[in-house]
This record gives C-alpha cells, sequence and structure tokens, in this order.
C-alpha cells in the first residue's frame, strides 16, 4: 500500500541566475517589498533572484536523467548564446493574478528573443522525458519571462506593494542583469542541485 504522504513525484525548475550588482539590486528590491507588504517568502526561503525557464515534474529516483537533460539543455544554451553568456534587459514591473509582483523582461530587446528561444529549446529536451509542471505559464506559448519581487501575495499584501509601486520615486530596480550560470533546482524546499555557467 502506498505511502499518502509521500508524494509521486517533485517539481524540479531551470532557472537563469544573474551575477554582480544587478542580484544584489534584484535581493535588496524583494526585502524592501516584502517589508512593505509583511510576505517574506523569497527571503525566508533563501530563493535567489532568477529567471525560471522550465518548470517539470519527476518522480523520486529520475534525478540523474534530470540532470543529464540539464547538461544537455546547458550546452544547448551556450551554443545559442554563442558562448558569450546573456545580458538581459528589463522592461518595468507587472503582475500575474495580484498575487506576484516581478520584473518583467524588455520585450522589444534581443535578449526577450533569446529567452523566448532558450524556452523553446528546454521545453523541446524536457517533455518527451519529464512532465510539465503544475504551473502551465511556463510552456513556450504561455511563458512571459520574469524575475520575481515577491509571490503568494494574498489581496491585501498585493494592494500594499501595488501602491508603494505606483508612487515609489526612490525604488531603484535594475534596467539589466547579466545571466551568469543556469539552475536546476527542487522547488520543495527550494534546493540549488547543478549550476552550469555560461
Amino acid at each position: 500500500m502506498q505511502n499518502i504522504l509521500t508524494p509521486k513525484h517533485s517539481t524540479y525548475t531551470v532557472s537563469l541566475c544573474f551575477e554582480g550588482g544587478a542580484a544584489q539590486r534584484l535581493v535588496d528590491a524583494q526585502k524592501r517589498l516584502a517589508q512593505i507588504c509583511g510576505n517574506n517568502f523569497l527571503i525566508e526561503h533563501s530563493v535567489p533572484p532568477h529567471v525560471t525557464l522550465g518548470a517539470f515534474h519527476a518522480e523520486p529516483g529520475a534525478l540523474p536523467g534530470l540532470q543529464k537533460a540539464f547538461d544537455g539543455f546547458a550546452k544547448a544554451a551556450r551554443d545559442v548564446l554563442g558562448g558569450q553568456g546573456l545580458d538581459l534587459e528589463f522592461g518595468g514591473t507587472d503582475s500575474f493574478l495580484d498575487k506576484v509582483v516581478f520584473l518583467a523582461a524588455k520585450k522589444d530587446s534581443p535578449s526577450f528573443v533569446s529567452l523566448k528561444t532558450l524556452n523553446e529549446i528546454l521545453h523541446q529536451k524536457f517533455l518527451p522525458i519529464f512532465e510539465a509542471g503544475s504551473n502551465k505559464n511556463y510552456l513556450p506559448e504561455r511563458w512571459l519571462p520574469h524575475a520575481a519581487l515577491a509571490v503568494k501575495l494574498r489581496p491585501d499584501q498585493f494592494k500594499k506593494c501595488a501602491a508603494f509601486l505606483g508612487h515609489a520615486s526612490d525604488f531603484a530596480l535594475p534596467q539589466s542583469a547579466r545571466v551568469a550560470a543556469l539552475s536546476l533546482a527542487l522547488c520543495k524546499p527550494y534546493t540549488e542541485l547543478c549550476r552550469a555557467a555560461f
């Protein structure tokens, strides 16, 4: 008999990680919004600033296959970017369903095109082997590249964030960020499993 407390699968993400000053400015922004709205999920769970390219379910024991697929994707990503990495341009703050506040990638930028290409390649490599995560917003046809500033917001917390962002003149957000690496992470609890530098 199966233990109902044991999940049949875990959720993993593949993300782009930032380096340097922009990463710290995003952490500072996350902390400031956490103070304003009272939701410190990202800080409490030590989730570093990132852009999630995709989320996937895998059964226990599938980690070696997941890491192999990740390694193959990392090689393909380096090829797409010409071994040069990526300078991601941001276009401003936005939100999803009044539950997430984020810094969006600039839609008319070369980095946006590169991000969309990486998302498509990732899903081509992973979906034949692993199931897409429960949140289908990472699938290529629905994906909007972004770096989260506050997540899992209640309505009152979202209103506080929106009011602050609508009037804050001293809230410094980066205009761009250098992508340093790809990351494969377990979602709950957040645990980075491996990283591939550009």
